[in-house]
């Protein structure tokens, strides 16, 4: 009998629509490790259209900082996508671009991610 992790594992591999889902969830889940609790409390990624990842904040100065540091943003957020999520399908990147929007006070930070989310 096989394990359900075996089963599930066949059926992501059959489904590109179902395992692109889990992707894009996981890339949301993995956006606090790849880039440091420090800055993850003032940004927190909530959607993913593509390969473009938006990404709200809490405040200007924070936006402004990422802006200015995207390409080192998107470099580290694509070497832990790699680690966690092997090659991408395309061969270049998981991510190739990141969109800040902001700024929303830190309470409303799941509530951003909830509003683009049902978009």
């Amino acid at each position: 009998m096989d394990l359900l992790s075996r089963i599930l594992k066949r059926i992501l591999e059959t489904n590109d629509g179902l395992k692109s889902g889990v992707h894009e969830a996981r890339i949301l889940e993995l956006w606090e490790m790849a880039i440091g609790m420090p800055i993850s409390k003032h940004a927190r990624a909530v959607q993913i259209r593509g390969s473009i990842l938006t990404v709200a904040v809490t405040q200007a100065v924070w936006r402004q900082e990422l802006l200015g540091n995207k390409q080192m943003v998107l470099e580290k957020l694509n070497q832990k996508l790699k680690e966690e999520l092997g090659d991408p399908k395309s061969g270049t990147a998981w991510i190739t671009d990141i969109f800040f929007v902001g700024s929303a006070p830190s309470g409303n930070l799941t509530k951003a991610g909830k509003a683009f989310r049902k978009k």
